[in-house]
């Protein structure tokens, strides 16, 4: 009888997963999600096309069905992202692009997600401004703070590119009724930012703000600005980059 017990308990022990195995299965898990998401915005657009002459009543719905994609990808960036920064094997492949040309991807990327609520999207950029940044990470950061002004936002969103005492400012704004008070913490502070009731994580601004402080030019490390100074009334969001 103690051999048997001994065998099983040797069983169990075997079949249990460790901690590194099981985050790297839920990353795996992630990773696919991630992955038939992109294919599922694909093909979604590719049939809007097919259908926006012959249904043009059913924009809205396409629309939020593209809303919601979005927002799940931009979660599941952020939340490997945020993975691989606490198990260092997180870096950071910067380039030189031009931001005129970056903001108006991310703008027509994001044309068929405010359409629903007929926003316009304005952009104020100069042609010439070039910056070193991670492509892939600041479009995530700029892409789901647009979705979240869509969600909060009236009509209209505000999408600039500056350069001001030697940083690059990405400044998103909106038309709502701004940021709540309980916002205005530390990045740091995330559990200050939760609110399951309204939705509101504060996954996207600790996120953000992760991304910019390992955006590094010397001395010199990014950081994130909300206020409720917006030209068009609502809430603004700007990141600085060095």
């Amino acid at each position: 009888m103690a051999s048997l017990e001994h065998m099983n308990n040797n069983s169990e022990s075997e079949s249990e997963l460790s901690s590194e195995q099981f985050n790297s299965i839920l990353m795996s898990f992630i990773h696919d999600i991630k992955n038939s998401l992109l294919m599922s915005l694909s093909g979604l657009e590719a049939l809007y096309e097919n259908l926006e002459i012959v249904k043009p009543d059913q924009k809205e719905n396409f629309a939020l069905i593209q809303y919601e994609l979005h927002r799940i990808n931009n979660s599941l960036v952020q939340l490997l992202s945020l993975y691989k920064m606490e198990t260092h094997l997180f870096s950071v492949n910067a380039d030189q692009y031009n931001l005129y040309d970056f903001l108006d991807e991310i703008i027509i990327n994001n044309s068929l997600t405010h359409s629903k609520q007929n926003f316009v999207i304005n952009m104020e950029c100069d042609e010439d401004i070039e910056w070193f940044f991670d492509k892939d990470l600041i479009a995530t950061i700029v892409n789901s703070t647009i979705n979240n002004s869509v969600r909060y936002a009236k009509n209209q969103i505000k999408l600039s590119a500056i350069i001001e005492d030697n940083f690059l400012k990405i400044i998103i704004e909106d038309d709502g009724k701004g940021f709540p008070e309980k916002m205005f913490v530390h990045a740091d502070s995330l559990e200050t930012a939760i609110n399951m009731q309204s939705g509101s994580t504060g996954l996207g601004l600790y996120f953000a703000e992760k991304i910019a402080n390992i955006h590094k030019n010397k001395e010199r490390s990014g950081a994130t600005i909300i206020d409720n100074d917006s030209q068009l009334g609502g809430g603004r969001f700007t990141l600085l980059l060095p």
